[in-house]
């Protein structure tokens, strides 16, 4: 899969930005994104399912970054939770399970359609969203 196919895929996504070419990889930050639709896209290219990263916005949004992997080629998808909710990658990427539970204790996202949105490593003393709590 070349750095211009992969490009071709991701500017084709329901709510796709501009791809942009950096030096630690491909980058597209597209607030509106469908990423489950991005998820199986990118699946189907045989890519793999780094991780998932996560920053609080300002405005008690959520911006989420999916970071994949396909020949040793790096991609980095930005999308971004509206009303701080997000659908859920994991029907699609089994593997996100625990990434999205872990983001969902931390920043209260709440991933529809996750199959089991359990906490997963925040104590029971602490509130849900412990990253938004103020300093």
């Amino acid at each position: 899969m070349t750095t211009s196919e992969v490009m071709s895929v991701l500017s084709q996504l329901p709510g796709a930005t501009t791809v942009e070419t950096r030096r630690d990889g491909l980058w597209m930050a597209a607030p509106a994104l469908d990423v489950r639709q991005m998820a199986a896209s990118l699946h189907q290219l045989g890519a793999r399912l780094s991780t998932i990263s996560a920053v609080a916005l300002p405005a008690g949004e959520t911006e989420i970054i999916y970071h994949y992997t396909v020949n040793r080629q790096a991609i980095n998808v930005k999308a971004q939770t509206k009303n701080n909710t997000l659908a859920s990658i994991t029907p699609v990427v089994p593997s996100a399970n625990w990434i999205e539970r872990e983001i969902h204790d931390l920043y209260s996202v709440n991933f529809v359609g996750h199959p089991n949105l359990a906490r997963l490593i925040r104590p029971r003393q602490l509130e849900d969203g412990l990253f938004r709590q103020p300093k």
